[in-house]
């Protein structure tokens, strides 16, 4: 017989649009006069474009 408490309660996740590359899922890395050098996943979200977060 099993009670469930109600500290058993799942996590609640929303999903938002990730905060360092504005939701592309990419970054660009300019050289010092603005050149876009290279284009990489974003560390963040891992390339996702949005992160979950738990409220």
């Amino acid at each position: 017989m099993s009670e469930k408490l109600e500290g058993d309660r799942p996590a609640l996740k929303i999903t938002k649009p990730c905060h360092h590359c504005e939701g592309k899922g990419y970054i660009s890395i300019r050289d010092c006069s603005g050149e876009i050098q290279r284009e990489e996943n974003c560390s963040f979200c891992c390339g996702l474009g949005k992160i979950e977060i738990e409220i």
